[in-house]
């Protein structure tokens, strides 16, 4: 590849030049938590700088049997308060006051790793949900700082201020409260990647046997690249990044997701055992990753979202030099004959999508929804010869919609994309596609691009085809 390509910095957040808490402005709400060694506690102290709120709400219904000793600090009175429920009524002062409360984690051990909250070696992993209770009506922002034993540190969904000591602090913001969240705490370094438009805020927890944290940190260099491919920048400003090794599932990233509340996340969890040229080989991170370009869109609608991040996936690698060309065509190629497999007649591709997780009808919905993605970004690159793309739809889509905490549906967000591009050809995709029970058909857009069909998951590549250009094209990095 010719494209000149940046490498992102990674520095240790404690000593990069972060937000200082002299940023936070006057009058925010201040959570102050104290972690114990053990991890058996968190003590609470929320404080308001003009006057208490009217009430406290946790979000998770299992807040309320963890919380203990809550007293309200207003003037010199120290009033003791229960909550009810999920709610917690204050005494109506009009002056600066605090909440105190305490968490007790004692009851979560280790569990399941796929579980909301659970222990590994020296770490908890916490819903914030579970221990942050918030006035009913919060402010757009809050500061959250952790005390923390000496060599813990904290990784959250929110923007990292800075660290002071061990002090760590955050700044919070009410954004999809109901929606999953993880803050993890515990011994373990929270490193940051800093790219072209947004920064990467990097945790790897401690594992049995150990992980190989100097490669781990070369293969999240590289997905991060990656993803920067996409269009030149990241699609976020900040992300928490979290690499869990479970030293189970004998393949390199058994399980990968996204998490929306309180910010952008990507969870990875890893079994450290595997070889090195598995990670290489990889395709989880940079699908995980890919979900960034994306709003939040409904459930039902997962053909598009997962459909996406199954075309970047093997597109962005092939940009960022972790596989040739050919070979992410070819595994773009498996992928469709896997999802024409999948099809199955007098079910269309919305009902498919809807009853995804009963049915396991994953390779259809996945694969029908990249099928889809590539026809648009053929079209669009057929149309404009080659200035516009989807990487250019969703580019943007970043500038003008996508830090909206809103959640769409695949036409909304393919109606938003025409209006950006000026075309029809989104929509026009979704009303061919989403009532109809047959695979997309791609005959034509092989023929095109020079894609010959050789085997179920082999292409050979026509450099005389009247698309080889876009064919090229689309495997290349922005710049290229």
């Amino acid at each position: 590849m010719s494209g000149k390509q940046s490498q992102p910095v990674i520095v240790m957040l404690a000593a990069s030049g972060l937000l200082s808490s002299a940023t936070v402005c006057a009058g925010m709400p201040l959570y102050t938590v104290a972690v114990d060694e053990n991890l058996a506690n968190l003590d609470v102290k929320a404080c308001f700088e003009e006057s208490a709120p009217r009430r406290l709400k946790a979000h998770h219904e299992d807040a309320p049997h963890l919380a203990g000793n809550v007293r309200l600090y207003v003037r010199d009175n120290v009033i003791k308060l229960e909550p009810r429920g999920t709610s917690l009524t204050l005494p109506r002062y009009e002056a600066p006051a605090c909440v105190s409360y305490r968490v007790d984690l004692s009851a979560i051990d280790t569990r399941h790793w796929r579980s909301e909250n659970w222990r590994t070696r020296d770490t908890i992993i916490l819903d914030p949900r579970l221990w942050l209770w918030l006035p009913d009506s919060m402010q757009a922002r809050w500061r959250i700082d952790f005390d923390l034993p000496s060599g813990y540190d904290v990784s959250a969904p929110w923007k990292r201020l800075n660290q002071t000591g061990q002090l760590v602090s955050y700044q919070a913001r009410d954004r999809m409260l109901e929606r999953e969240a993880r803050v993890a705490i515990g011994r373990f370094d929270v490193e940051v990647l800093e790219l072209d438009g947004g920064r990467i805020r990097y945790a790897l927890l401690q594992g049995e046997p150990e992980a190989d944290a100097d490669f781990l940190r070369h293969w999240i260099s590289s997905g991060a690249r990656a993803l920067e491919s996409a269009y030149g920048r990241l699609p976020v400003a900040d992300l928490q990044l979290l690499v869990v090794p479970i030293g189970q599932g004998d393949e390199p990233v058994p399980w990968g997701e996204v998490q929306r509340g309180g910010g952008d996340a990507v969870h990875l969890f890893i079994d450290q055992r595997v070889a090195e040229e598995a990670f290489r080989d990889d395709w989880v991170m940079v699908h995980e990753l890919s979900h960034l370009l994306h709003p939040v869109i409904v459930s039902d609608d997962r053909w598009l979202s997962e459909g996406i991040a199954s075309y970047y996936q093997n597109v962005l690698r092939a940009r960022a030099g972790l596989k040739s060309a050919a070979d992410a065509w070819n595994k773009l190629h498996a992928g469709f004959e896997r999802g024409v497999r999948g099809a199955r007649p007098g079910r269309n591709l919305a009902e498919i999508s809807e009853t995804m997780m009963r049915d396991r009808s994953f390779m259809r919905v996945y694969w029908s929804g990249a099928a889809i993605a590539l026809l648009a970004d053929v079209e669009l690159r057929r149309r404009s010869d080659d200035t516009q793309s989807l990487d250019t739809a969703l580019s943007a889509f970043r500038d003008c919609c996508l830090h909206a905490d809103r959640v769409w549906t695949a036409r909304a967000f393919m109606g938003k994309l025409d209006q950006l591009t000026a075309t029809t050809v989104f929509m026009d995709l979704y009303r061919e596609h989403v009532d109809s029970d047959e695979f997309p058909d791609l005959s034509e857009v092989y023929a095109e691009l020079g894609l010959q069909r050789m085997s179920t998951t082999r292409l050979r590549l026509d450099p005389d085809a009247s698309g080889a250009a876009i064919c090229e094209s689309i495997m290349a990095a922005p710049g290229s």
